[in-house]
């Protein structure tokens, strides 16, 4: 039985103007000046996005959007002001498959799992080799030494006077005018220059900069356990869904469309996770 091909801009069609909105843009079809009419878009956001989506020929969703590292303001703006049209693909017959391995085949140009838990490492910043350059770090922090410098500068003058009374001998008594003669005089400067270098030996054994990293370091292995554990809960789920659709397709429209749209949205969070990698790899 053929399936006839079905757009969601038609299931848009019968709701009623209120539901979706009737001054959202399509993020397939909007210029660049009027993605900037949007709240939290700036010009240069706009054109990086008109951009992309010409790279692409054409966007899935806004969270494929976040490889241009937009403003969270910006996204949000977006998923409220666009909408994107998208297709189910037309079946004309279920292919049979003779074992799984023949069923996963049919998905072999997408990205693995190993490949995105990496993309996902690196956008949340988890990397084991990013720790392990911390403490490494750490390790090398206490062997360096606390470094004084000391500058000192000594401006000095002296003055030697004799004091005599009006015929120019030395002044005998309180009651003669006195007069003050300089007998001597000098000025010099001087220079000191000192640097200090200090060490704490107990920090080379545990420091509180290694504390303090190891702690941090505790926190982002947990930050990467759950980043990695959802992640790949998403791909295997999104995997099983495509299983699904490929071996048993809806026969009627409103179930395709739910069926694409969870399609969708599990592609989304995994794009929320990747930093939109995985939505780039699959568009290649």
């Amino acid at each position: 039985m053929r399936i006839t091909r079905l757009l969601l801009t038609a299931a848009l069609a019968a709701l009623p103007v209120s539901a979706w909105g009737a001054e959202r843009l399509s993020l397939n079809e909007a210029t660049a000046a009027q993605l900037a009419g949007l709240a939290a878009v700036d010009d240069d956001a706009a054109a990086a996005i008109v951009d992309l989506r010409e790279d692409r020929d054409g966007l899935g969703s806004v969270e494929e959007l976040r490889v241009l590292r937009l403003e969270d303001a910006a996204l949000t703006s977006l998923r409220d002001n666009t909408w994107v049209e998208f297709s189910v693909p037309a079946t004309a017959s279920v292919k049979t498959y003779k074992n799984a391995d023949e069923v996963l085949a049919e998905f072999s140009g997408e990205p693995s799992v190993q490949q995105v838990q990496a993309w996902a490492n690196h956008y949340a910043r988890t990397s084991p080799n990013m720790v392990r350059r911390w403490l490494s770090q750490a390790s090398a922090f206490a062997a360096l030494p606390q470094l004084q410098l000391e500058y000192q500068l000594d401006d000095d003058w002296d003055q030697d006077f004799d004091y005599l009374n009006e015929a120019g001998a030395e002044a005998l008594t309180p009651d003669e005018k006195v007069f003050a003669a300089l007998r001597s005089g000098g000025a010099g400067q001087g220079r000191t220059y000192k640097v200090k270098a200090k060490w704490e030996l107990q920090e080379l054994i545990m420091s509180n900069e290694r504390i303090r990293v190891i702690s941090e370091a505790q926190d982002v292995v947990k930050l990467r356990d759950t980043t990695l554990s959802e992640v790949t809960r998403l791909y295997f789920e999104r995997r099983r869904l495509q299983a699904e659709m490929l071996l048993s397709p809806k026969s009627d429209p409103l179930g395709q469309v739910k069926d694409q749209l969870r399609l969708m949205e599990m592609t989304a969070h995994i794009d929320a996770l990747t930093g939109g990698a995985f939505s780039q790899a699959v568009a290649r």
